[in-house]
């Protein structure tokens, strides 16, 4: 059953985030929930550069969805403990559901969003009890996202800085890290939920590049999500976005400078070699 559940990679349709903190309503939780057959854009047809951040300083990563493909397992313990409570009448929640009301979204903001009728430490108490399931889940089912291994040998070697801002918990976090063995890649791990304001909002970024004490003007963010390239870009940094999940169409209007399939995409390492070639210095000319 639980392989069966996590095998919808290929179905799975568009994250649209709520705003941060939206007020609850329960009109986000629809009287029927029918099945769909997602479509995903194709090749962005994007061509901005990353030209202009050289010298590169550092490169800030989401985790979620950007180091790892982890919302199948995120939806799959959605669905079964919303079914447990009797959400829905009962009925398990479909793919469509979750990318249009959780996926993406911070777990207090869904405590009002799921709950709106639940005392605020009984939701909580629901979605701590979620990130545990997730947490077994993980690692099983984790992968890192393709190229990812090739990305960070080339960060080492260029003397990059390089810190994770996500807006997951603190334990998935530090858990996804180590699962892809990153724990001594990373120079600093930021947690949404531990700053004034978590993504959307650009506090999380900013504590980012203040902890690694480097300039937005010469650092670029990595993000899968609508919600945490307008962190990134409200940062004052170029976004490139992962076509993981969202359709090219969402990450483009979301301020996504380039859009990428995954970290062996040929864009992205074409944009790297220009940053390399606009830093190093000029030939002398005989």
């Amino acid at each position: 059953m639980l392989m069966r559940a996590l095998q919808f990679s290929s179905h799975f349709i568009t994250k649209i985030h709520q705003p941060f903190y939206a007020t609850p309503s329960s009109s986000c939780i629809p009287t029927s929930l029918k099945s769909f057959s997602p479509r995903m854009s194709s090749s962005s047809s994007r061509h901005s550069s990353l030209a202009p951040i050289a010298p590169l300083e550092a490169i800030l990563f989401d985790i979620d969805g950007t180091l790892c493909d982890s919302d199948p397992i995120h939806y799959y313990a959605f669905r079964e403990m919303l079914q447990e409570i009797g959400f829905n009448g009962g009925e398990p929640i479909t793919e469509e559901f979750y990318a249009k009301n959780i996926s993406g979204m911070h777990n207090e903001e869904l405590c009002y969003v799921l709950f709106p009728d639940w005392d605020i430490k009984k939701a909580r108490k629901f979605m701590d009890d979620k990130e545990a399931m997730f947490r077994r889940l993980a690692p099983e089912k984790l992968k890192p996202v393709n190229g990812l291994d090739q990305l960070c040998k080339w960060i080492t070697d260029h003397g990059i800085r390089r810190a994770a801002v996500t807006n997951a918990p603190r334990p998935n976090a530090e858990l996804m890290i180590s699962l892809l063995g990153l724990g001594d890649f990373f120079e600093l791990l930021v947690i949404g939920a531990e700053c004034e304001r978590a993504k959307p909002f650009p506090d999380p970024y900013l504590k980012g590049l203040e902890g690694l004490g480097v300039s937005s003007e010469h650092t670029f963010v990595f993000e899968d999500s609508t919600s945490g390239i307008k962190a990134g870009v409200a940062a004052g940094m170029p976004v490139v976005a992962l076509s993981t999940r969202n359709p090219e169409h969402l990450l483009s209007e979301a301020g996504a400078t380039i859009i990428i399939e995954d970290f062996a995409d040929k864009k992205l390492w074409t944009q790297l070699e220009d940053i390399v070639k606009k830093t190093e210095p000029a030939k002398p000319t005989t």
